[in-house]
């Protein structure tokens, strides 16, 4: 990903001007897709992807740093927006973005379904960008693992039903695994747990698939076919499988994969 550094930053430059929700109403995924396109070496395609969705985002929300700001009363209330993006960007001049991190990941995570698993699905990828690379996952019994293996189970489910809300139950976990590195172990079991609960409710009438099709893992040709469809969402899930199939060797990561973008009709 360093080779894509200077690109994402320029990207991130550009993007900031716009605002977290396009005038329709849907999220602005331009962040969150160009990290993933440097993940998946598509350095090439950042730029212009960074330009379309700059000119589709609404107008940024100006921040305001709030006195005396009562965090628990501001929950869930999005017309304080302004403060609380005040709030976090004076918590990370005074205690750096990993102090934040770990504070305010746990204490958000019983939301974690809010938004389709939005908050950690932008959330993850901020970290990811700025932050030192996460250690390789340890083995199978590790928490994180476990984050990964519920993922896999996340896509077998998305694979019986291949549709926007269940695709979003396997990003947001692999989200959830990203995250899981930068806080305390004892709120990552808790994270864990809340992503286990919030999978049981997605997928109450979805039955997994047992046997997944064959398919190559997430490599460069379903990177190329995700790019080249201009969504977000299979690019995300494409770099989302490929992490998880690294990780696990599990075939229905690469099934998603290619789910996703058409190539397996």
């Amino acid at each position: 990903m360093s080779d894509a550094t200077p690109a994402l930053d320029e990207a991130f430059e550009r993007m900031a001007a716009a605002s977290f929700e396009l005038p329709n109403g849907f999220v602005n995924h331009g962040a969150m897709a160009c990290e993933a396109l440097a993940v998946l070496d598509c350095a090439d395609d950042i730029d212009s992807w960074a330009r379309r969705f700059a000119r589709a985002g609404g107008a940024s929300v100006d921040p305001v740093v709030p006195a005396g700001f009562e965090w628990r009363q501001a929950l869930g209330d999005y017309h304080r927006l302004p403060e609380w993006i005040g709030y976090f960007r004076q918590a990370i001049d005074d205690d750096g973005w990993p102090a934040v991190v770990a504070a305010w990941v746990p204490r958000l995570m019983p939301a974690l379904r809010t938004a389709l698993f939005h908050g950690a699905i932008r959330t993850a990828p901020a970290v990811r960008a700025v932050g030192q690379p996460a250690s390789p996952l340890p083995p199978a019994g590790d928490l994180r693992m476990a984050v990964v293996r519920a993922a896999a189970d996340g896509a077998r489910r998305y694979l019986a039903r291949p549709d926007i809300v269940h695709l979003h139950g396997v990003t947001g976990a692999m989200a959830v695994e990203i995250l899981a590195a930068h806080i305390p172990a004892t709120d990552g079991a808790a994270a864990l747990a809340q992503v286990l609960a919030e999978h049981a409710a997605l997928y109450a009438a979805t039955e997994p698939v047992t046997r997944p099709h064959p398919a190559s893992p997430a490599g460069s040709e379903l990177a190329v076919a995700a790019v080249r469809s201009l969504d977000p969402h299979q690019v995300k899930l494409v770099e989302a499988c490929r992490r998880g199939h690294a990780a696990t060797g599990d075939p229905v990561f690469a099934a998603a994969a290619e789910t996703v973008t058409g190539l397996h009709a």
